[in-house]
C-alpha cells in the first residue's frame, strides 16, 4: 500500500483532465490510495468568487480512484499539503506526481500522465478515453432535443465576438423552426445560473449535445457522453478537442479566414521543452491577429453558418434518433 499525491498546477479544465492519470494509475497499482490537489484557490476561469473554489475540490473528489482532494497552501516553512476534510494527522506520500505541462504532440489529455511515460512505459498511460462522475444519472428527455451552450459571460470572454453568438443563436433557432425540430437551449454558467459548479454539470449531463468555445464544460460533455460541437483557441483543434482524444460524435470548429499555419503558436515537444504549454504570440483567445486577411483573430472569425452546418450534420447522423419526433 503506498500514498499517492497527484500534484495539477494547470486551470480547472486541465485539473479535472488530470483525474484520468488517477484512473489509469490505480488500474496498474491497484493497492494504491491516490490524493489529488490543485494550486491554492483554483476556480473556473469564468465563475471566479469565494464559493467556487471548494466547488470545483468537491467536483473532483467525485471522479473514480481519488481517496482525497485538496490544494498546495504557502506556509512559513513552505509549500504544504492541505486536504479538504481532513482533521487527521498529515498524510505521508510515497510518489508524488506533477502535473504542471502539456505537449502538443502528445494532446491535452496524455499530456497528463507524461510523467509517467518514461517511469512505467507509455503503452500503461496512453488511454484517453476520460469518464467522468457528476454524481447524476443521466436523464435525456424523450420528447425535444437538448442543446446546452455557455451564457454570454463565457461564450464573448473566450470569442470576444458578441455579434457571432447573437447570430449563431438566430440562425440556428431559424433552422429548428424550419425542420421543426422541438428543442430546448439550455445555458450553462454562473452568469445565466443560480446553482452550484455541480449542478451545472448536471444540467450538461442531461443535454444531448454542447456547443460552445473549449474549455471545462467541453472536456465534461465528452467524459459524460454528451456530443460536442466546439470553437478551438489558436492552438490547431488536434491539440485539445475531443474530436481527436474521445470517442462519440465532436466535431471541432475552424474559421476560413485562418493564416492556415498557426504561425502565432510555438509549439511544445514531450519532453523536450520547458514551458508550461504550447506558447502563442497573443494569448490563447485574442480577438485581433495580424496574419489573417481581415486582421481579426481565426477565433474572432468563426462563422455563425459553419456552427449551423455542424449541427444539422450532428442532427441528420445522430440527433434525429435522439428523440420522438
Amino acid at each position: 500500500m503506498k500514498n499517492v499525491l497527484i500534484y495539477n498546477s494547470q486551470a480547472a479544465g486541465d485539473c479535472l483532465l488530470g483525474t484520468h492519470t488517477a484512473r489509469l494509475y490505480k488500474k496498474r497499482f491497484p493497492e494504491s490510495k491516490i490524493y489529488f490537489c490543485t494550486r491554492q484557490n483554483l476556480v473556473p476561469t469564468t465563475a471566479e468568487g469565494e464559493n467556487e473554489s471548494l466547488e470545483f475540490l468537491e467536483l473532483l473528489s467525485l471522479q473514480d480512484d481519488i481517496e482525497g482532494v485538496g490544494q498546495i497552501i504557502a506556509t512559513e516553512q513552505g509549500p504544504a499539503v492541505q486536504l479538504l476534510g481532513n482533521t487527521q494527522e498529515p498524510v505521508h506520500f510515497d510518489e508524488v506526481i506533477e502535473q504542471h505541462s502539456w505537449y502538443s504532440d502528445l494532446g491535452i489529455v496524455r499530456s497528463q500522465s507524461s510523467a509517467l511515460f518514461e517511469k512505467y512505459g507509455e503503452t500503461d498511460f496512453w488511454d484517453t478515453e476520460t469518464s467522468f462522475n457528476v454524481d447524476s444519472d443521466k436523464k435525456l428527455p424523450t420528447d425535444h432535443l437538448v442543446i446546452a451552450m455557455p451564457g454570454p459571460l463565457d461564450w464573448n470572454r473566450k470569442t470576444k465576438n458578441e455579434a457571432l453568438r447573437i447570430s449563431f443563436l438566430t440562425k440556428l433557432k431559424y433552422y429548428l423552426e424550419q425542420n421543426r425540430i422541438r428543442a430546448q437551449i439550455m445555458l450553462l454558467g454562473r452568469d445565466v445560473e443560480t446553482g452550484s459548479l455541480l449542478q451545472s454539470l448536471q444540467n450538461l449531463n442531461n443535454s444531448h449535445i454542447f456547443i460552445g468555445p473549449m474549455g471545462l464544460p467541453v472536456h465534461v460533455a465528452a467524459g459524460i457522453g454528451v456530443d460536442t460541437i466546439s470553437i478551438s483557441s489558436v492552438f490547431p483543434h488536434e491539440y485539445d478537442s475531443p474530436e481527436f482524444y474521445h470517442s462519440g460524435w465532436h466535431r471541432s470548429a475552424k474559421s476560413k479566414l485562418h493564416c492556415g499555419t498557426y504561425a502565432c503558436v510555438k509549439p511544445k515537444t514531450f519532453p523536450n521543452a520547458s514551458h508550461e504549454g504550447p506558447q502563442t504570440e497573443w494569448g490563447f483567445w485574442p480577438k485581433k491577429c495580424p496574419l489573417t486577411e481581415n486582421g481579426f483573430s481565426c477565433i474572432y472569425n468563426v462563422s455563425p453558418d459553419m456552427l449551423v452546418s455542424s449541427f444539422a450534420d450532428w442532427y441528420v447522423e445522430k440527433g434525429k434518433e435522439l428523440w420522438n419526433h
